[in-house]
């Protein structure tokens, strides 16, 4: 356990830095001494942080263990967060599988979510809300250039308690889930 002397060694550092970096008398009772104590006391505040944060980890090794997987969890998938450009591409991929089906060999929900989306790009109501760990795809009542009264007043958009019914794909981790479940059956073996 090498844990205890951490924190004495980054305390002898930092006394050894702060003794070598002595500000000039000039400086004194300025603005700029105000500003090196600010960012002195913020250094020593985060280092006491991460020696307790170390020393936690140390003595409770699972709860540091699960916080650590995950933060790395929500770090990759932030990493991997899909945005319009890996939706247009697994549109056009999906599309372009889709018409190799003759239409009568097509299954119904796979075409009818497809015809949906294009229609949504084509009117210009498809919108995209990066959430940073995913990403919430939505059709929006009218076009985003559209300068109608109903499409400006505040009272005629989509609001917070029925956002959820707009909503029709989410994007995690370079994917479009209802996009990928709905053209998991998408030829005439779909039963």
């Amino acid at each position: 356990m090498r844990l205890i002397p951490l924190g004495g060694r980054i305390t002898a550092m930092r006394q050894r830095i702060s003794e070598r970096l002595v500000l000039p008398q000039r400086f004194k009772g300025t603005i700029v001494e105000k500003w090196v104590t600010y960012w002195k006391s913020l250094v020593r505040d985060y280092t006491e942080v991460a020696v307790g944060v170390v020393r936690e980890s140390y003595a409770k090794p699972k709860k540091a263990l699960v916080y650590g997987t995950g933060l790395y969890v929500l770090y990759q998938a932030a990493a991997k967060n899909p945005g319009e450009e890996a939706f247009m591409t697994l549109l056009r991929r999906e599309t372009n599988r889709m018409i190799t089906v003759a239409p009568g060999q097509q299954n119904p929900v796979s075409a009818e979510y497809l015809l949906l989306l294009e229609r949504a790009i084509n009117q210009n109501k498809l919108r995209l809300m990066s959430l940073g760990f995913c990403t919430l795809m939505w059709v929006d009542l009218y076009d985003e250039d559209d300068c109608t009264y109903p499409a400006i007043c505040e009272y005629t958009k989509v609001g917070l308690l029925n956002f959820h019914e707009r909503v029709i794909d989410v994007g995690f981790w370079n994917q479009y889930w209802r996009l990928r479940w709905k053209m998991r059956n998408y030829d005439v073996n779909y039963l």
